[in-house]
């Protein structure tokens, strides 16, 4: 049922379904782990707007569920979370006050050996600061590190996310990458869309521009 809310991207009554039935939030963890990456993005985006309805009454039970996605990344939980850190960066971004003690342990995800975890966390990071950069500012320095990853998808999260976190001290970093053509996916308006590291480079001066010159 969920799967088919999220094809037509129902959002209103997932999280109608959520206010009232807070396994929702299970059914869209195991949804973010779809075959398909478009539900399995959706489902992510679905879990930080279903939690924000069932923070207002109960913020303890989504903690638990944050604790949850950080376990799955965990060989010992005998299930890997793919998408465990952008599911993580939904849920706080949606309510960044209220679960503000998790964002230190968003960043820290890093230290997880698996590298293919890395374009998530950058994405994760980023999505928060579209809400409440100062809250993750901290974390730049970390996300310039990987804008020379030899991964073009973390690289291009990197950039991303450098963009969104609003500091221009970044800015003579993604000037050496206006000519990246390297092609990455990037989950945009509800679809997974491609552009070239350039272009991500490009929107993110755009938006460093809007800062330098006081129009954020």
């Amino acid at each position: 049922m969920l799967r088919n809310y999220l094809e037509h991207r129902d959002y209103t009554t997932i999280t109608q379904l959520a206010a009232t039935n807070k396994r929702v939030l299970s059914e869209l963890i195991a949804l973010t782990l779809d075959a398909d990456e478009v539900i399995g993005w959706r489902a992510v985006k679905a879990l930080g707007l279903a939690s924000a309805v069932v923070a207002e009454h109960d913020a303890e039970f989504v903690r638990g569920i944050l604790r949850r996605l950080m376990w799955t990344m965990n060989d010992e939980s005998g299930s890997i979370g793919w998408r465990a850190p952008q599911a993580m960066g939904a849920i706080i971004a949606q309510r960044p006050h209220t679960f503000a003690e998790f964002i230190t342990i968003v960043i820290s995800l890093f230290d997880v050996e698996e590298i293919h975890f890395y374009p998530g966390i950058l994405w994760a990071i980023g999505h928060i600061a579209e809400r409440d950069p100062g809250r993750v500012r901290f974390a730049l320095p970390v996300v310039l590190n990987f804008l020379c990853d030899a991964s073009p998808q973390t690289r291009g999260m990197a950039v991303w996310c450098a963009g969104q976190l609003r500091d221009a001290t970044a800015i003579p970093a993604l000037q050496n990458l206006y000519d990246d053509l390297t092609r990455v996916c990037v989950f945009v308006d509800d679809e997974m869309r491609e552009y070239s590291i350039g272009d991500l480079a490009r929107d993110a001066l755009a938006r460093l521009d809007e800062v330098t010159h006081g129009k954020d």
